[in-house]
């Protein structure tokens, strides 16, 4: 004779990777699965007919998850526990469990426990705020210690170039001195916004990513007015974002197109873009002088450089900001590219939904 089969709620509970138990309404264990027997180290024989959570727990959440059972009246509601206190063991080791308990009522009086163990979830908040702290110092560093003595050279340059007390011989050196400081004080200011893409905080709303492309577009017309260029920008592009870390973003790429398109006549950049779903995928297009696909993949890390400075090559930090700020937005940026044929920037970004929930067509 076969064994009855298995009624497919139980076979869902216990395959389900979250680690679940059933109590009695006075906090008794009734079922456990397997994994949260895994996480707790303990057999399902060793949990059920017990109040185990009395030993696995410390003390403070003990308390908590046991007032909880106790109070919960007539009307039961879902209630979520953490543990508190330190996370580190005694020996110096991560083996220390950190607790996230949810207690949820069913229909027959009972309560389904949902065990988390979030040590590591907090050891990485921990570590982030770490990594926060010393940006923001690094950052200060680069805005003030760094910069201080870089406008000293070239303060005392300029000086020496004024007073006459070098010869003409050495007035060539003293352009060259201040030439460096000018280049080091943009490379300063470029890690400036590499670190404040990674770190600012996002203040989300609907985008005019049209009106940010032609405002872009405007500004470095203005810093090259000798500059033959066109710009084509469709209207009616929107995206949900950050508006000032998206203007940053396309000034990368379009002031990339722009610098690279130095050995054409004209400049020509043709942006365009389509909503698909809830992404909004932008594409700028440039016919300047390409580059190889076989080195594609450093075309986003910082201090990459496929060109040289007489190609327009500048401090290798422009697209990895421009790749930190759509990383934060939770799209991405790729390029396709041919030597001598332009190259074609693709940035996938959030849509703006409707009110009814549906996204821009």
């Amino acid at each position: 004779m076969e064994a009855p089969a298995q009624p497919s709620y139980r076979l869902a509970f216990d395959g389900v990777d979250a680690a679940l138990a059933v109590l009695s309404p006075q906090g008794d264990w009734l079922a456990a699965n397997a994994a949260l027997c895994r996480l707790v180290g303990r057999d399902a024989d060793a949990l059920v007919g017990a109040r185990a959570h009395a030993e696995l727990f410390e003390p403070s959440l003990r308390g908590r998850v046991a007032n909880a059972l106790a109070t919960a009246g007539t009307a039961p509601q879902r209630q979520v526990l953490e543990s508190d206190g330190t996370l580190d063991a005694a020996d110096g080791t991560d083996r220390a469990a950190a607790w996230r308990v949810t207690l949820s009522p069913l229909a027959d009086g009972t309560w389904l426990l949902h065990c988390e163990d979030i040590a590591a979830e907090r050891r990485r908040a921990r570590e982030d705020a770490e990594a926060a702290r010393l940006q923001e110092h690094l950052a200060h560093g680069l805005s003030h210690d760094l910069r201080a003595p870089l406008r000293g050279i070239a303060g005392f340059a300029a000086r020496l170039d004024e007073s006459g007390a070098v010869g003409e011989a050495g007035k060539s050196d003293l352009v060259r001195i201040r030439a460096a400081a000018m280049r080091a004080e943009r490379l300063v200011q470029a890690l400036l916004e590499l670190l404040r893409a990674a770190r600012q905080p996002l203040r989300a709303q609907e985008v005019d990513v049209s009106l940010l492309c032609e405002w872009v577009a405007a500004e470095l017309q203005d810093a090259d007015p000798a500059r033959a260029a066109t710009v084509d920008v469709p209207a009616g592009l929107t995206a949900h974002g950050d508006e000032h870390a998206l203007k940053l973003l396309l000034q990368q790429v379009l002031h990339n197109a722009w610098k690279f398109s130095a050995g054409r006549e004209r400049v020509e950049i043709t942006v365009d873009g389509a909503h698909a779903g809830d992404r909004l995928r932008l594409s700028v297009h440039d016919r300047g002088c390409g580059f190889d696909m076989r080195y594609a993949d450093k075309l986003f890390l910082p201090f990459q450089r496929l060109h040289g400075a007489e190609q327009g090559g500048g401090d290798g930090l422009g697209l990895a900001i421009a790749q930190q700020v759509a990383r934060r937005h939770g799209g991405r940026i790729w390029a396709d590219s041919q030597p001598g044929e332009g190259s074609t920037f693709f940035i996938e970004l959030p849509a703006v939904a409707g009110e009814g929930g549906e996204y821009r067509p």
